[in-house]
């Protein structure tokens, strides 16, 4: 329970921190040291069992906030919900259960979605038959249970439509792709082996080429050459976006059949999506699931590679029990990623729809002069749809919409 504000709150730092904007005002920075002060003074006095004191910090924290300047409001309205949670903990064991109720409710109110931590939080244990507690709870379920949002998504269908763009790739012997595979010795770097190792062997090298840094702002050259150079020179990451970029452009030149996949939540004001790589397989028959931002692939309890839509079928219909991430899982060589956490929450969170562009090929996303709009394909579940919010289309891109996995996922056409 107490450490939902602590890791909001090292995020928030970090984001300050890595950010490109211009520095942080006085009173934000000085609102920041507060807030990073009263959180340790709050931790030491839980480890001491002080619940009085730890309920009086948050309680000061928040009418501090909520008397702020506007700017201070917008900076940190992330912490305001978790600090409302704490409270509610720490009240509670003080015995003040219609308080913790009050603040609890305050908390979802705000936008709180641990559901996980909530259901289980041996802190407000005494509460979990109370009918206030389980209304929170329910709310908290349909906004942060993801493997519960995900099961109710409604099913696919078959339907088909002439306006849906025709899926294209490009070809091994274009000059960029044949420059890209000279220039990093990518015949060597895939090694002579079967073709699984072959993609392991590069999924494993871009995730070692580039750091993944999600703050990080996109470079205007969207191609492998030119990203991997921008972040050795400027000592940089790119987003995850642009790391699958650099994993399609390295299998394409490979002579492999490659998609960058947008992998979305079903919250629209959730900016959190999540990017990766999906490579047609001849040994499989399929497209499978390559991650660079995680070092990451899937497989079932046998051992077979699986690609995005057997994976959310599995979290559908059991969840992450037959799924497997590979050990070697990681962020930056640095945080190892766990089955429970990767497919369990985040993937869960962001397979609710999907999205790729029709034409898979260098400098797609890369501006330039006259270039036409890049068509993006989005596969939606049951009655789902996000066309409304911009009309259908979006600057510089055009939309479709399709609830057809066996369209969306269809052998390469020249194979």
């Amino acid at each position: 329970m107490k450490k939902s504000l602590f890791t909001t709150l090292i995020c928030l730092i970090s984001l300050f921190a890595m950010s490109q904007s211009p520095a942080p005002s006085k009173e934000i920075t000085d609102f920041k040291n507060y807030t990073a002060e009263l959180e340790n003074n709050r931790r030491a006095a839980t480890e001491k069992k002080d619940y009085i004191t730890a309920g009086n910090l948050c309680a000061e924290w928040i009418a501090k906030y909520e008397h702020a300047t506007p700017a201070i409001i917008q900076n940190f309205k992330s912490l305001n919900p978790g600090m409302y949670y704490n409270l509610a903990c720490y009240v509670n064991l003080h015995g003040k259960s219609e308080e913790a109720l009050t603040a609890l409710e305050k908390s979802v109110s705000l936008g709180y979605s641990n559901y996980a931590n909530t259901k289980v939080d041996t802190d407000l244990e005494n509460l979990h038959d109370n009918k206030r507690f389980k209304a929170a709870l329910n709310t908290l379920r349909e906004r942060g249970d993801m493997g519960y949002i995900l099961q109710k998504s409604g099913p696919y269908d078959n339907k088909t439509t002439n306006a849906s763009p025709v899926f294209t790739y490009q070809s091994a012997s274009s000059p960029e792709l044949v420059d890209l595979k000279n220039k990093f010795n990518l015949d060597s770097v895939a090694g002579k082996k079967d073709e699984i190792s072959k993609f392991k062997n590069l999924l494993y090298w871009v995730h070692n080429q580039v750091k993944h840094d999600g703050n990080s702002n996109n470079p205007s050259s969207r191609n492998a050459v030119d990203l991997i150079a921008v972040c050795k020179k400027e000592n940089r990451g790119v987003n995850c976006r642009m790391m699958a970029t650099i994993l399609r452009d390295v299998y394409q030149a490979e002579g492999f059949k490659t998609r960058v996949v947008t992998c979305m939540p079903k919250d629209t004001l959730d900016n959190d999506c999540h990017v990766i790589t999906v490579v047609w397989s001849k040994t499989l028959n399929k497209w499978v699931w390559m991650d660079p931002t995680f070092n990451a692939y899937v497989t079932d309890t046998k051992g077979n590679l699986l690609n995005i839509e057997e994976v959310r079928q599995h979290l559908v219909k059991n969840g992450t029990a037959d799924l497997v991430l590979n050990d070697d899982a990681n962020w930056n060589n640095k945080n190892k990623q766990t089955k429970d956490n990767y497919l369990g929450y985040y993937m869960s969170k962001n397979l609710y729809w999907l999205q790729c562009a029709a034409k898979s090929e260098w400098d797609i996303e890369t501006g330039k002069p006259g270039k036409g709009p890049i068509q993006y394909v989005n596969l939606y579940p049951g009655n789902f749809t996000t066309l409304h919010i911009s009309g259908g289309s979006v600057k510089e891109s055009n939309r479709y919409a399709t609830n057809n996995p066996t369209y969306f996922w269809q052998k390469p056409g020249d194979l």
